[in-house]
C-alpha cells in the first residue's frame, strides 16, 4: 500500500498543487518566470537538504513538461517513472 501511495498518490497531490495551481499562476507572468519561480518553489517545500538538487530536476523537468503540454498528466509521469526502482530497491535492501 505504500508503494502505491508513494508511486501515484504523491506525485498526482503534488502536481495538482505545484503545476496545476502554483506554475499556472506564476505563467501569467511570463514563461521563464514561471517554471523557474514555480520550480524553487517546489525544491523548497521540500527542504534544503540532500533531496533539494532531485527536486529542483525533477520539479524544472515536470514544469516545463506541464508548460508545454498544458496538463499535468504527462508532468505525473515524471516522477511515476522516476520512482520505478523504489520497489527493488526495498526488496534488494537498498533503500
Amino acid at each position: 500500500m505504500a508503494t502505491v501511495f508513494l508511486r501515484l498518490i504523491t506525485p498526482l497531490g503534488e502536481e495538482l498543487l505545484f503545476r496545476g495551481v502554483i506554475t499556472t499562476a506564476l505563467l501569467r507572468h511570463g514563461s521563464s518566470f514561471g517554471v523557474v519561480s514555480s520550480v524553487l518553489i517546489f525544491a523548497l517545500a521540500h527542504g534544503i537538504n540532500t533531496v533539494f538538487p532531485v527536486a529542483l530536476v525533477v520539479g524544472l523537468i515536470t514544469a516545463e513538461v506541464f508548460r508545454r503540454r498544458r496538463s499535468i498528466w504527462p508532468a505525473v509521469i515524471v516522477p511515476v517513472v522516476n520512482l520505478l526502482p523504489v520497489p527493488a530497491l526495498v526488496l534488494a535492501g537498498a533503500a
